[in-house]
């Protein structure tokens, strides 16, 4: 019988998903105005990895990436009925196929994969930013601002709640909206996340994610909550 180290090993790798890293080059016939976009986001993704820009304004600059795409160029570029053809819908959380836009690209992108009622979990990140924009479908997306951690909690503040439908986004990072959660509405449901991690090399932990407990945080008078800390397979059995 495997162990529970050896679980939780596997529920890891189908939550942060069954990556696959494509080994093609980017098309090579994108509309201009995709590839000027593209060019932008890799300007401010390599800044921000060279600490010459701050996450906030990564955020501002990935915002002007998505807002009024072009999504049918983007998905063809980005290979997804190739892609999502082989993206299984998992009974509990995601999956997820990293993929290549650009050569030497300084972000990370994945296409993320979800089944009605299966859910991105509700948790933060540390040390790194990402930008999520539906390709497909609608999810019921909740942001929340990290004010604070203790040892068993974390304590937020909603900031965003509300359904996203294809073309819309929202992104994370230490300063802004960090702790997210997203349940698919339709049959099926697709982003596209661009990540930068390992903003700072110096901090312990690169990929340190803070699974939280939203439905049985205890509320403040300030309108925060202190939401109890989850191991991953909690959450993938409450809320996945």
């Amino acid at each position: 019988m495997p162990s529970r180290r050896e679980i939780l090993a596997t529920l890891t790798g189908v939550w942060l998903a069954r990556v696959v890293h494509g080994a093609r080059a980017a098309p090579a016939s994108l509309q201009g105005a995709l590839q000027a976009r593209l060019r932008k986001l890799q300007v401010v993704s390599r800044a921000l990895a060279r600490r010459e820009i701050q996450p906030l304004e990564w955020q501002r600059g990935a915002a002007e990436f998505c807002a009024g795409i072009d999504l049918s160029e983007l998905c063809r570029a980005a290979d997804f009925d190739r892609v999502v053809a082989r993206l299984p819908l998992l009974p509990r959380g995601t999956s997820a196929e990293s993929i290549q836009l650009l050569e030497g690209q300084a972000f990370t992108p994945k296409i993320f994969a979800l089944g009605k009622g299966r859910a991105i979990i509700p948790h933060g990140h540390r040390n790194m930013v990402s930008q999520h924009l539906v390709l497909q479908g609608e999810m019921h997306g909740r942001h929340y601002e990290r004010l604070g951690d203790e040892a068993g909690h974390l304590i937020a503040r909603p900031t965003i709640n509300r359904i996203f439908k294809a073309g819309d986004f929202s992104s994370i990072s230490d300063q802004r909206d960090n702790v997210h959660w997203f349940v698919a509405e339709s049959e099926r449901a697709y982003t596209l996340d661009a990540i930068v991690d390992n903003l700072d090399p110096g901090r312990p932990y690169r990929f340190h994610i803070d699974f939280v407990d939203p439905e049985r945080a205890s509320p403040g008078s300030d309108g925060a909550l202190r939401m109890p800390r989850l191991e991953l397979d909690e959450c993938l059995q409450r809320y996945g």
